[in-house]
């Protein structure tokens, strides 16, 4: 079950009916028990069993945190050690699962003919969004244990919070202190939340059903081609647009498919996106990109390992690591850390130029011109290895780049420049809107746009493909 199901669909419907009957207020029982049996429904129908982790996961963080608030502040062995529990099983779980293979592999490639004795691969199929629901779990117990959240006292609400199914499967990463809070002040629904969870909804479809999916029809059926010796510059930079415009697309749709379904059944969620292929730093970058993940490596990671509290070099190795750590999280694969890695290093050697700080670039209109063409290129780059299966597959798509040939435009430009074209739109309205050039449309034009989009999704739908992050 995916949102482009009617599966999905259906579930829904019977939570928003309930929603409009007996949750008027969002906080009466009977909704929220059938909130947390849609979301169990939701997380099961992938591989059933597998709710036994996500209950195995929750049940062990709600007792961390009532372990660290009964425990005296000033025993700090004993809430690190209930810390430490609840980061082992919720790491060891994802890594298990996630990383088994992966850890194989590079000791099959270190041991070489003394690797016999190792097992043979697992295979295990990966749990429904475990790397998303990981991170939020963590966040709880992190916080409880920094004393800047108090821990909840009964289970069920908890464990609405992890598996709170419009998000559950990608994000966007709720934190306990944005959800948790939100679970006993009512919210009625009125006119002006289903109009706003409609529109995201709707913009959310458009980006997955019609930008994202007829991208993947083309990034799909190439991609293979745009690898081999030869394939030529204009070919091969063209699908990696191509590619990075149905990232976009595919991840953001989610998100806004995700953040109005929650909104029309109570729940505010954080933005995840905002133009990222604006971004003139790869620190804007990450500002704009999948902020949620941004933030939570920022807060629970970043700052642990030091932040920028220990000196410069310091400073860029934890740049560099935290990346290197975010890539890992999205795959377990050569490609996704060599991904974390650019982008880490991009971020050390632009502190380093001081170019991180925006005060920087007053009066340096050429200066950020041509920092943020060095900004779009390296992620357009980085993307070629994110999307790859193999090293060598995205050295040689690269390589590519360098063959200089004339441009035409064939069939795959004119379906790239087609559904490329809502997407810098967007960007562009956004730019604007930044400036104070322009404003938020109005109802009307929201209806207009609305109306667009979706007749954009009935005529012009590729067929469902799966979302991309699925797979994290």
């Amino acid at each position: 079950m995916n949102f482009v199901s009617w599966a999905f669909v259906a579930l829904f419907a019977v939570v928003f009916a309930a929603r409009i009957t007996i949750g008027r207020r969002k906080v009466e029982p009977a909704y929220v028990a059938l909130l947390i049996v849609a979301s169990a429904t939701f997380y099961a129908w992938h591989i059933p069993v597998y709710i036994g982790i996500l209950v195995l996961s929750s049940v062990i963080d709600y007792w961390a945190g009532l372990a660290l608030a009964r425990l005296d502040p000033a025993a700090l062995g004993r809430r690190r050690a209930v810390l430490a529990l609840s980061l082992t099983t919720n790491l060891g779980l994802l890594a298990f699962f996630k990383y088994a293979d992966f850890f194989l592999d590079v000791a099959r490639d270190v041991l070489g003919e003394g690797a016999g004795a190792l097992p043979a691969e697992l295979g295990l199929a990966l749990p429904m969004g475990i790397s998303f629901y990981t991170f939020q779990s963590m966040s709880y117990t992190i916080d409880v244990y920094r004393g800047v959240l108090a821990p909840i006292r009964r289970f069920w609400p908890f464990f609405l919070f992890i598996s709170f199914f419009p998000q559950l499967v990608a994000g966007p990463i709720v934190r306990a202190a944005e959800f948790l809070p939100q679970m006993p002040r009512p919210r009625r629904i009125r006119r002006v939340v289903v109009y706003e969870g409609l529109w995201l909804i709707i913009s959310g479809f458009f980006l997955k059903m019609v930008c994202a999916d007829n991208l993947a029809v083309y990034v799909d059926e190439h991609w293979e081609r745009g690898i081999r010796t030869g394939a030529g510059s204009a070919f091969t930079l063209w699908l990696a647009l191509m590619f990075s415009g149905q990232i976009f697309a595919d991840f953001a749709g989610y998100s806004n498919i995700a953040r109005g379904a929650a909104y029309l059944l109570g729940y505010r969620l954080p933005i995840n996106f905002n133009a990222p292929y604006l971004a003139a730093s790869f620190k804007n970058f990450w500002e704009r990109w999948h902020m949620t993940l941004s933030r939570w490596l920022r807060d629970y990671l970043y700052i642990s390992l030091g932040g920028n509290r220990r000196g410069p070099v310091r400073t860029y190795v934890n740049l560099i690591l935290v990346m290197l750590l975010g890539g890992l999280w999205h795959g377990a694969a050569y490609t996704f850390i060599i991904w974390g890695a650019l982008h880490g290093g991009a971020l050390a050697v632009e502190r380093l130029l001081g170019l991180h700080d925006d005060r920087g670039w007053r009066g340096r209109w050429v200066v950020r011109a041509t920092w943020f063409v060095v900004v779009q290129a390296l992620v357009l780059t980085a993307w070629v290895f994110f999307r790859s299966r193999r090293f060598g597959d995205a050295t040689q798509f690269l390589a590519n780049f360098g063959e200089l040939e004339g441009w035409t435009l064939g069939r795959m430009e004119w379906v790239g420049l087609l559904f490329l074209a809502p997407l810098v739109a967007q960007h562009v309205f956004t730019w604007m809107r930044e400036r104070g050039w322009v404003h938020e449309p109005g109802p009307a034009a929201r209806a207009v746009l609305a109306a667009f989009m979706v007749y954009g999704i009935v005529t012009l739908y590729a067929g469902t493909a799966d979302f991309i992050y699925f797979q994290f």
